[in-house]
């Protein structure tokens, strides 16, 4: 599996002729110039890595390709990163954010994933890594947060239901870290940091 990594802060005013015209028209209608960075580069990358495929979005809002090719988006920050396999795949990508790790997990977290942030001295940093392998479980599974998030529980580095498995990956970088989830096949990840 691939992930690519992109810097919005590559992206100029140009780049938007580059992309489809119907991520240009959205891109378009975000306020603040980084979301529509964000929202170009990742056009930029869709763009380079999957071709001229068309990319829609199911009932649930995760996007498909028209080709098969399993793959998926996210940003935060300076940052938007695609992940490409050959089974489905969701990613996630977080910026650290001074929170209060338990107050807030108590809305989203498991009682073992809560126990699992309060028992390690970098709460902060647990606290992102379920939350990073949390969202790319369900964007995997095709849900997102359509399904509630205390209803997968992620301490460990895979997840069971229905006979399927799910596996996890997470790296961190400056301030932010990154989970990839992969479908019933373990994922070698090969990083990619790619000028646009």
């Amino acid at each position: 599996m691939k992930l690519y990594f992109a810097d919005i802060r590559d992206i100029l005013p140009e780049h938007i002729n580059m992309i489809s015209p119907r991520r240009a028209e959205q891109a378009r209608r975000y306020r603040f110039a980084d979301d529509q960075k964000r929202c170009v580069a990742g056009g930029l990358l869709l763009r380079r890595f999957l071709g001229d495929t068309e990319v829609y979005t199911d009932d649930f809002g995760k996007p498909r390709a028209e080709s098969g090719v399993c793959f998926n988006l996210s940003h935060s920050g300076d940052w938007v990163i695609l992940a490409v396999g050959e089974t489905e795949v969701g990613c996630d990508i977080e910026r650290f954010k001074l929170v209060d790790p338990l107050r807030l997990g108590k809305v989203v977290y498991t009682g073992a994933e809560l126990e699992y942030i309060s028992s390690n001295p970098d709460r902060l940093g647990r606290f992102y890594e379920l939350w990073t392998k949390k969202e790319a479980l369900l964007k995997c599974m095709g849900k997102g947060f359509h399904r509630a998030a205390k209803t997968v529980e992620v301490t460990g580095d895979r997840f069971a239901e229905d006979g399927d498995i799910y596996y996890f990956k997470t790296m961190a970088f400056s301030d932010y870290t990154v989970s990839v989830c992969t479908k019933n096949t373990p994922a070698d990840i090969e990083t990619e940091w790619v000028r646009l």
